[in-house]
């Protein structure tokens, strides 16, 4: 069976490294009942703190993208030998991937505002996470929602 939320994919996650609840959590460096509520899904993927999320997928070493909404993105190296795009292709490709960066940038300064800061390496975090939400879909007002809910 396949994990169809936050909660089952944290704990299969979990059973997949031989962790409890209490290592996981003392790993994170949180409290097992922080975990408990992820476990049971008494926590929104809405409202996860990016902090959080990649606190815990490192303690059980696993994507966050992955435990937040379920896909995993697999990255191939691209031999440039075998495949050569047409100039135009790359230009244009270029151009969408600049694009959804400069949204994300933009989306995460949003959320940020004048009152909020995280420490540079969050925020690169935060970012990419944002980067890779947008590009594999997710509408633009629900990923603020998540750097808003990760911010806090």
């Amino acid at each position: 069976m396949n994990p169809s939320t936050l909660g089952q994919r944290l704990k299969a996650a979990m059973d997949a490294c031989g962790k409890n609840a209490a290592a996981v959590a003392g790993d994170a460096g949180t409290t097992e009942g922080t975990i408990s509520n992820w476990v049971n899904d008494s926590v929104s993927p809405d409202n996860v703190k990016a902090a959080m999320l990649f606190a815990i997928a490192d303690a059980v070493k696993e994507d966050p993208r992955y435990l937040l909404g379920g896909s995993r993105r697999t990255v191939t190296p691209l031999r440039l030998r075998e495949v050569e795009a047409p100039p135009y292709i790359a230009e244009s490709s270029q151009l969408v991937q600049l694009e959804a960066w400069k949204i994300a940038f933009q989306l995460v300064a949003e959320a940020l505002g004048n009152d909020l800061t995280l420490p540079p390496d969050k925020q690169a975090e935060v970012t990419l996470l944002t980067h890779d939400l947008l590009t594999e879909g997710m509408p633009r007002a629900k990923v603020l929602r998540f750097v808003r809910a990760a911010a806090a």
